[in-house]
């Protein structure tokens, strides 16, 4: 069941992406000459922690996630940690666009598709590990974190494989934040037809 719940979502996030790439292609920003600077610095900036954040997750429950009850490290801040993390890298990826709009369609899209998700793996959570994940759920918020309840063990076991691949998987945000950017370029010199100018 679960299986199928992730295959699904992660085709329902490739289709978003493909609509959101196709917008792109013919949107420009009315802001591309005053603040292209500052929308750039800051979604790198925001792409760098979600992308780090990433990979601090993965080094947590890489090979793991519906095994054992990770508490410790980034999911000791948030119950949810990962997906926090690739939130903020994908609001940078869309400030690649210059704009404003492509990141509040990654905000709308995660506020719209996650909290089911989040909620389809608490109830499973819940149902494998007990008494165990409802303290965890009393004392840990879902998302937003809370540096008071921060603590870490000194080593995690990793599996290699499960690591790779989380790895390979946030290569790609650095992949859309330089298409995102490159179709502004492009739109800029006239490469690129422009449909509609976004703020």
């Amino acid at each position: 069941m679960a299986t199928t719940v992730q295959r699904w979502r992660k085709r329902a996030t490739g289709f978003a992406l493909v609509i959101w790439l196709l917008a792109a292609a013919v949107v420009d920003s009315r802001w591309s000459s005053v603040c292209s600077p500052f929308f750039l610095s800051f979604g790198c900036l925001l792409m760098g922690v979600g992308v780090l954040g990433r990979v601090w997750c993965l080094v947590c429950i890489a090979g793991f996630k519906n095994e054992e009850l990770i508490t410790d490290g980034p999911y000791s801040l948030c119950r949810n940690p990962l997906y926090l993390f690739s939130l903020l890298a994908t609001i940078g990826v869309g400030l690649g666009s210059c704009t404003l709009a492509f990141p509040a369609l990654a905000f709308l899209g995660f506020a719209i598709w996650y909290p089911g998700v989040i909620a389809f793996e608490a109830r499973n959570l819940a149902q494998r590990h007990g008494d165990a994940y409802r303290a965890y759920v009393a004392k840990t918020p879902a998302l937003l974190p809370l540096s008071g309840n921060f603590h870490e063990d000194s080593e995690h076991t990793v599996r290699s494989a499960s690591f790779r691949r989380g790895l390979f998987d946030t290569i790609w945000f650095f992949i859309l934040f330089v298409v995102m950017h490159l179709f502004q370029q492009m739109h800029q010199n006239g490469y690129l037809p422009i449909w509609y100018r976004l703020y």
